[in-house]
């Protein structure tokens, strides 16, 4: 009895793990809801330390064409004090993405999406949500998130792992956090608050908390507008 039990339960595991969708389907569910026009987004980054200072300040402009072919995006970050003026751009290709990124207008070679922005604690692979691209990323399972269904899915980064919180139903992601090979918790990605620009729902606030540094750095959209075709 207990050995048919055993096997019962065993067997219902089994089937509930192949009843979750595959990753790559969802992450393309994810991308669908990306908007299709040419939209440029301003905005800032901010460091701030536990008391709330701004620690650090950096200006953002993103041209993202998703619905592009291919789909692609330009970011400039740019420091007021130093005048330094980071631009990556980004093409997704059948084969990968393809990064071209330079700094004052000189090329950097090897460039890795993980580095993180002026040291604030955020990539650009955390601005630019490239991991719903990823190709080596595993569906995990059904979670609840802001009291929403999702699908948890695990994205390699490195030696750890970004696990991503996305809606079942819409397909919008609620969140993300980096996690070390032993479980801890390295980052928080947390969307804080959505907007309604010109008709097109986008994140408005976005938090990237890091624990371990009591560290905290807010992405802040203040404009869109919609790029001619």
């Amino acid at each position: 009895m207990k050995r048919h039990i055993l096997l019962s339960l065993f067997f219902a595991a089994t089937l509930h793990a192949e009843e979750l969708p595959p990753a790559q389907q969802i992450l393309a569910f994810a991308r669908a809801q990306l908007p299709k026009q040419a939209i440029r987004m301003n905005g800032s980054l901010k460091e701030r330390a536990e008391n709330g200072f701004v620690k650090k300040e950096l200006t953002v402009e993103m041209d993202l064409n998703w619905g592009g072919s291919p789909a692609n995006a330009t970011y400039r970050i740019r420091d007021e004090k130093t005048d330094v003026l980071k631009i990556l751009e980004i093409q997704w290709l059948p084969a990968g993405p393809d990064f071209q990124y330079s700094e004052n207008n000189k090329d950097v070679a090897d460039f890795n999406p993980n580095t993180e922005i002026a040291g604030l604690g955020v990539t650009w692979a955390d601005l630019s949500f490239s991991f719903l691209w990823s190709r080596e990323a595993e569906t995990v399972k059904p979670d609840k998130k802001m009291g929403k269904d999702c699908y948890v899915i695990a994205v390699p980064r490195g030696n750890n792992r970004l696990m991503l919180w996305i809606e079942q139903e819409t397909g919008r992601l609620f969140g993300a956090k980096e996690e070390s090979p032993d479980g801890t918790l390295l980052k928080e990605i947390k969307v804080v608050s959505v907007k309604e620009f010109d008709k097109l729902w986008m994140v408005k606030d976005l938090d990237i908390i890091r624990p371990a540094e009591s560290g905290k750095t807010s992405l802040r959209v203040e404009t869109l507008e919609q790029l001619a075709p």
